[in-house]
């Protein structure tokens, strides 16, 4: 607004010489040049109204040939623009005509505008002058170009930003980016109007045809004013990479029984986002859902559920994931093993020791399933010929993981002729409660314990545990016994001798 300022007063000043040169007859001036805009840029269209007024004290009209617009003063003469041939003015009367120049240079231009004219009265020439100065201003709004990492074939996005350091708001603005061996996928913004000091952002998208460097120019279209238009560019310099596909496949059994699931984890390690993701799985004894995953971003996992429905306790499946990467439609596979065997305890690794007149019955139960075993517990069975026994006459296992095991130990007592002792297992699976019941063979018996029975009969269990130890006692001293007796014997013969 400063600038504006600056030449409107010099035009102001500079108007009010007196520029008619005329003869008696004629009495006329350029009342006025009004320029548009008033602090143009290089290049710019410059606008110069000139208003030629023949005053009302004039006796003839006159006749106008030429109107120019040239430079003022310096070697040779620089011309503009010339009009010819605008009609005459009579007295009392104007006329305007607008004259239009360019300058390829920012600085202050000293101009003038030259009306050649003839008085119609006399037929002498008639040459009005009035000077113009004006000031071109390399000014324009600020300008950024920002953009993401590119790839090859990929969409990728930036922003222009345009910063209004005008002397006044700007309108019309229109921002348009172009690519130099890019396709762009959104290239235009608009917007009403920038305040003085005040800045948009516009984006954009574009899509690299190829990997290396590609240029990107912003061009940002405006109004100031006086409904003048400018253009102005500023260029970028991007570095796209090549595409990369890296998709691997993770797959974990899930569920119970036979309701058994795959989660399946994609892991996303291309350079670029992956789209309309389709995860499935094939198997010749199971079936199972499809799932849709609409966006996975670089370097990032996602998990889905693929839900199954089994024919058979086991099912051997192939994991396809299809995925759009750039332009480019992909797919990668992986294989896996389904099993619909929910948790079961079986025991396993039984012995039986009798300790005086109870039996410990010891051993593991082992979840031969593939999901875990809760609350797990091992009874002895109360019959007319089994009682339980302390000090464990059932024990508490816990949860037994699938695929492992945990040790008990239990104890009871016989009467009777008993081969074998009934063990209860029970157990959760899934919330749901499962009985199972095992007989012990006695014959797993391992050996005699020795140690006192502690549910009474203590002395009849001592003189039994000590006799296989006077039994020893007495093979020993027969042996020493009959060695003294042939010692003796040859002591005797050597006396005869």
């Amino acid at each position: 607004m400063r600038h504006s300022m600056a030449v409107l007063a010099c035009l102001v000043v500079v108007g009010s010489l007196p520029l008619s040169v005329a003869g008696a007859s004629v009495n006329a001036s350029i009342s006025d040049v009004e320029v548009s805009p008033s602090s143009p840029a290089p290049g710019e269209t410059v606008t110069f109204d000139t208003t030629v007024r023949n005053l009302q004290s004039s006796d003839s009209p006159l006749e106008i040939n030429d109107i120019a617009i040239r430079k003022s003063g310096g070697r040779g003469i620089t011309e503009y623009e010339r009009v010819s041939d605008l009609g005459s003015i009579s007295p009392g009367s104007t006329l305007e005509v607008p004259l239009t120049a360019s300058f390829d240079s920012a600085g202050t231009k000293d101009l003038r505008v030259i009306v050649y004219g003839r008085d119609r009265g006399t037929g002498d020439n008639v040459e009005l002058r009035y000077p113009v100065k004006l000031n071109v201003e390399e000014r324009h709004p600020q300008m950024d170009i920002t953009a993401t990492d590119s790839v090859a074939g990929v969409e990728s996005t930036g922003e222009v930003t345009v910063a209004n350091g005008l002397d006044s708001q700007i309108t019309n603005v229109e921002v348009v980016v172009e690519g130099d061996g890019v396709e762009m996928t959104k290239s235009r913004t608009v917007r009403s109007s920038i305040a003085q000091n005040g800045s948009i952002t516009a984006p954009f998208r574009f899509r690299p045809e190829s990997a290396g460097e590609h240029s990107l120019t912003a061009t940002v279209s405006y109004t100031v004013a006086g409904d003048t238009t400018r253009t102005t560019t500023r260029s970028k310099v991007i570095e796209s990479d090549p595409l990369r596909n890296s998709v691997e496949l993770d797959t974990t059994a899930v569920g119970s029984g036979t309701d058994r699931a795959l989660r399946v984890a994609v892991s996303n390690g291309a350079n670029a986002p992956l789209s309309d993701v389709m995860v499935s799985a094939t198997s010749e004894n199971a079936s199972f859902q499809r799932v849709l995953l609409e966006n996975i971003s670089a370097s990032t996992t996602r998990q889905v559920r693929l839900n199954a429905t089994m024919d058979e306790p086991r099912a051997d499946v192939t994991v396809t994931a299809n995925y759009e990467l750039g332009t480019e439609t992909e797919q990668t596979t992986t294989e896996t093993t389904l099993r619909s065997v929910p948790g079961t305890i079986d025991l396993t690794g039984l012995d039986v020791v009798r300790q005086g007149g109870r039996l410990q019955i010891s051993g593991s139960a082992s979840n031969v399933g593939s999901t875990d075993a809760d609350s797990v517990l091992v009874s002895v069975v109360d019959t007319e010929n089994v009682t339980p026994a302390t000090p464990n006459r059932d024990y508490f296992v816990g949860t037994v993981p699938a695929s492992d095991f945990v040790s008990f130990d239990v104890y009871a007592q016989t009467e009777g002729n008993v081969t074998s002792v009934p063990l209860e297992v029970t157990y959760l699976v899934d919330d749901t409660r499962k009985r199972q019941t095992f007989e012990v063979d006695i014959d797993r018996m391992g050996g005699l314990a020795q140690q006192a029975d502690q549910d009474g009969g203590s002395e009849g269990g001592n003189q039994n545990s000590m006799l296989p130890v006077f039994i020893a006692g007495g093979l020993a001293l027969l042996v020493v016994v009959g060695v003294l007796v042939r010692r003796y014997r040859r002591s005797d013969d050597d006396i005869e001798v």
